[in-house]
């Protein structure tokens, strides 16, 4: 492969600007003079990889660290492979982290190699000699093709929704002691699985659709700060695996700071006109887990900010159940 064409490209995510600066001198000595550009915490990089999306312009290679400050290169694992546009993109573990758990992890959830930044023996060049002379001279990387942007958004929303349940039903195992508290986030877990349903039933209805891109743009970026709030909600379930009611109820509250009332509406408004069935039942439904949640902070907590994110909450489920067709209710 002729690596002096601009349009090979190379995303490393990692968030030591001293390793960041080796690995570009380093691939510049061995031969590279493509594009490489780097992010330094999993955010970023969805940011990245979401503006070379919008503009058709794919990398060739994703290098990550696993250890980031808002969450881990599994994150980044998983929403590439999630994504239509990135998920052939070959994706390379470069990290100190070497339990075996993690390296699992990452192979089942996509990645195609892992390198520790440091082994026995091997010099961190050596490493990066490696890597570069298999995936960036000899191998030949599958290429991107455009997409259909609204169904790549549609297939993020599912996989996104599938995660968020996936995080509803470790709290609900947290809390298998006490009944109430279990099937609240049970019933959490089962709402967001039919919601992925739904979003999956549109896709069909939805190939072909020219929304204006404005919109689509406003729900790329919403999905990449849902993303980020929920990468932050694990992190804290990770570092506080036995949670109290009251924290768990704080970290969904921050998941559903981030959602965007007037871009909702707007989807809504897209939808409804092709599927109004399946809309009146997304709409009811969000309606009634949004006024759920609300209540149950109010009435189980006391602290005065939860109390504010529950009131405004409330509010929007009551605005959108105006919109509900009386038959869904």
């Amino acid at each position: 492969m002729n690596l002096t064409k601009p349009k090979f490209s190379l995303l490393h995510i990692e968030d030591d600007p001293s390793l960041v600066k080796l690995v570009k001198i380093a691939f510049g000595k061995f031969g590279f003079s493509g594009e490489s550009m780097s992010a330094g915490s999993v955010n970023e990089a969805l940011e990245l990889l979401n503006a070379r999306e919008r503009a058709g312009e794919p990398f060739n290679l994703i290098l990550t660290d696993i250890q980031l400050p808002d969450g881990t290169g599994l994150d980044l694992i998983r929403e590439v492979r999630s994504s239509p546009y990135w998920r052939l993109t070959p994706v390379i573990v470069l990290s100190s982290e070497v339990a075996p758990g993690t390296i699992d992890s990452a192979y089942t959830l996509g990645a195609n190699c892992y390198v520790p930044k440091l082994s026995r023996g091997t010099r961190i060049l050596d490493s990066l000699k490696a890597l570069y002379e298999c995936w960036m001279e000899r191998a030949i990387l599958p290429q991107s093709h455009p997409i259909d942007r609204v169904q790549d958004l549609l297939a993020r929303g599912v996989a996104l929704r599938t995660r968020t349940a996936d995080f509803y039903m470790g709290l609900a195992r947290v809390f298998e002691a006490v009944p109430e508290e279990e099937g609240f986030w049970l019933d959490r877990a089962l709402y967001e699985g039919n919601i992925s349903n739904l979003l999956g039933f549109f896709r069909g209805s939805l190939r072909g659709a020219d929304p204006p891109l404005k919109l689509l743009e406003h729900i790329d970026t919403m999905q990449v700060r849902v993303r980020g709030a929920l990468a932050l909600a694990e992190n804290h379930f990770k570092e506080n695996s036995v949670p109290s009611p009251v924290e768990a109820y704080r970290w969904v509250l921050e998941i559903m700071d981030v959602l965007d009332e007037e871009i909702f509406a707007k989807v809504l408004g897209l939808l409804f006109p092709r599927e109004p069935v399946a809309t009146g039942a997304l709409m009811a439904r969000a309606a009634g887990q949004m006024r759920d949640l609300a209540a149950r902070v109010l009435e189980r907590t006391e602290e005065p900010q939860l109390h504010v994110k529950a009131a405004r909450l409330r509010a929007w489920a009551d605005r959108l159940n105006e919109g509900v067709p009386e038959s869904q209710i």
